[in-house]
């Protein structure tokens, strides 16, 4: 079950049937206070069964009446309605007449502890609808028109496969079909619950990760999350005799204790003891930081340190849930909060590795770094007009968020770049060092006369082709009339595959060689010879090529710790030889040195 819209109404300050279509990364944008968390909540409200008030209810509406709608692609998940046979949404109808899963709740927050409504879309065949029939109901209907519920063996069908029988036959006569909105009931024994009971049963789970979520490892939940390990454990091992003892010895103690309380007070207030064991409640866990003998909890660490290590906790549900055939969907509001501008990148790394596990991710967010990693698809510009918040889910114009963000043509990040004679344009900080750095080698070694920086050519990371970063800088680039060159990793997969890149870039005007070129090999990491990461990590024993991904083996190799995983340029690149670097910029089957060949190119610009 994939999340794949959220219709929200009458919620905070969502007024009108508001519709947020949802991908598998997704990044609320926009100011403070305008209603991006509203969203996430409405989520939270939905697939976690929390409670509203009045005070949820949209000011602007005279409704007491909160309605949230999920959509969902049910991909073929499998539930049980009867008669413990497996089937699945599509094979029972209960879909739109698109394929999708609506499930729609209202709650009517006049009640003192508002219960949802809850109602399935589903298809419906006129005056013989036959999915909430009994098995004797189904029996009459399928004798009524002709349809023969025994098998060749003689066993009866069961009931999902006299439904399909029915619904088949139904069709085949042309019998008028609508749809419509079912109720189901969160009590009872008929189809109707048990559709309700199968449908919590494959709902996702929904992880939100507050921006004022306790960032201590001593939170309840994450206390529970752990206490749960230990107990499932423990009973594995069958401890049910050590708790018995262990309950015999605590009781001779407590009824010797009881006595002498008894002794002392009226009978009528007489005392006996109560012992509950819980193994769980014998497990304390945390973290600490430090050298032995000056260990410092976690709860005693800086909000940022402390946030760190609360994703990191996201990142591991997110690996141990793989294999699980139920969905889940991380949310996290503004996760950036306490953050380095480095480790907000590597926030959004870590992030965008859990979608591409087959998570799906929220966040809401008013970080430029953050935003301008994503892709444009993926964003989400939410707006506050009048008090109402409105939501845009397809984002054409990137100016207005531009502006939410305070990037603008006086940013103190322009101005930086005001004597830059030219702006090469590269895709990440890591492009940037890596760049400076060959230049710094070449000069000293007379390979060029001047670095990048002494011929006042600036190095800007833009973050690739698709983020919203590489856009605004363009649209600034116009404006300050600077000369440029773009150069990105070619992101290929072989020396025969065509470089998306520098297919888009294409597409977008630019010319190659004039506007813009692309890495020879796969990217960055694929420039550090294997041989040099031998050399500078003791037992790596890499052997890698132009084309693999040099980030992903690095990551789940043994000595990933060493090699700095997916940060393996980060770390090793301003290591690397001049000779090292020149075997890699100008290998033997190449006519020219790649990097003398940008580097002439650029410097045409100056003139």
């Amino acid at each position: 079950m994939r999340l794949i819209e959220v219709i929200i109404e009458n919620f905070q300050g969502i007024e009108r049937q508001t519709s947020v279509k949802i991908k598998d990364f997704n990044v609320l944008v926009g100011r403070n206070d305008v209603g991006k968390s509203t969203i996430l909540k409405a989520l939270d409200l939905f697939l976690n069964d929390k409670t509203p008030n009045q005070d949820n209810s949209c000011l602007y509406s005279d409704s007491t009446k909160i309605m949230i709608e999920a959509v969902f692609m049910p991909e073929r998940q499998t539930l049980v309605i009867d008669e413990n046979i497996e089937t699945t949404f599509e094979d029972e109808e209960l879909i739109c007449e698109n394929g999708a899963v609506h499930v729609r709740k209202i709650w009517d927050t006049q009640q003192s502890k508002p219960k949802p409504q809850v109602s399935i879309y589903r298809k419906q065949y006129s005056q013989n609808d036959f999915l909430l029939m009994t098995e004797s109901q189904l029996l009459t209907l399928c004798r009524n028109q002709a349809i023969d519920t025994h098998k060749a063996n003689g066993s009866e069908f069961n009931n999902v496969e006299k439904r399909s029988k029915l619904r088949s036959y139904f069709i085949s006569t042309n019998v008028i079909v609508n749809y419509c909105y079912e109720t189901l009931p969160s009590s009872g024994t008929n189809t109707a619950k048990k559709i309700y009971d199968a449908l919590r049963d494959v709902l996702p789970r929904f992880e939100f990760f507050r921006a004022d979520t306790s960032l201590s490892e001593t939170d309840t939940s994450i206390q529970n999350y752990f206490r749960d390990i230990a107990k499932a454990a423990l009973e594995g091992f069958g401890v049910e005799p050590l708790e018995n003892s262990i309950n015999l010895q605590l009781k001779a103690v407590l009824d010797k204790v009881a006595q002498k309380i008894n002794a002392a007070v009226p009978s009528e207030e007489a005392v006996r003891h109560q012992t509950e064991f819980d193994w769980s409640k014998v497990i304390k866990t945390a973290f600490i930081t430090g050298q032995e003998g000056v260990a410092v909890p976690l709860g005693m660490r800086g909000d940022g340190f402390r946030r760190i290590t609360m994703m990191a906790y996201f990142e591991h549900l997110a690996e141990e849930n793989r294999q699980g055939e139920k969905k889940v969907i991380f949310s996290f509001e503004e996760p950036e909060t306490f953050l380095h501008p480095r480790a907000q990148e590597q926030l959004f790394e870590k992030l965008r590795a859990m979608s591409s596990n087959g998570y799906q991710i929220l966040i809401s967010s008013h970080s430029p770094i953050i935003v301008a990693s994503a892709k444009q698809e993926e964003l989400i510009h939410v707006q506050k007009h009048e008090g109402r918040t409105l939501i845009s889910c397809q984002v054409i114009d990137l100016v207005p968020i531009a502006e939410d963000l305070g990037i603008s043509v006086k940013n103190q990040f322009v101005n930086l770049f005001d004597k830059a004679k030219v702006l090469l344009l590269v895709e990440g900080i890591d492009d940037a060092l890596a760049l400076e750095y060959v230049a710094e080698q070449y000069r000293q070694n007379r390979m060029i006369d001047k670095t990048f920086s002494e011929l006042n050519i600036a190095l800007i990371p833009i973050g690739g082709c698709g983020s919203i970063q590489h856009w605004v800088t363009l649209d600034l680039l116009k404006k300050l009339t600077k000369p440029y060159f773009i150069f990105l990793d070619s992101d290929a997969d072989g020396p025969e595959v065509q470089s998306p890149n520098r297919n888009n870039l294409i597409e977008l005007g630019f010319a190659e060689n004039v506007h813009f070129s692309v890495t020879r090999k796969r990217m960055l990491e694929n420039y550090i010879p294997c041989h040099a990461l031998n050399r500078l990590v003791h037992g790596a024993n890499l052997n890698y090529g132009d084309w693999e991904h040099v980030k992903n083996i690095c990551k789940q190799h043994p000595l990933a710790g060493d090699l700095g995983g997916k940060s393996v340029a980060e770390r090793h690149f301003r290591k690397l030889s001049f000779n090292e670097l020149k075997q890699t910029y100008h290998p033997p089957s190449d006519v020219e040195d790649e990097f003398i060949q940008l580097y002439r190119r650029v410097c045409t610009l100056l003139t």
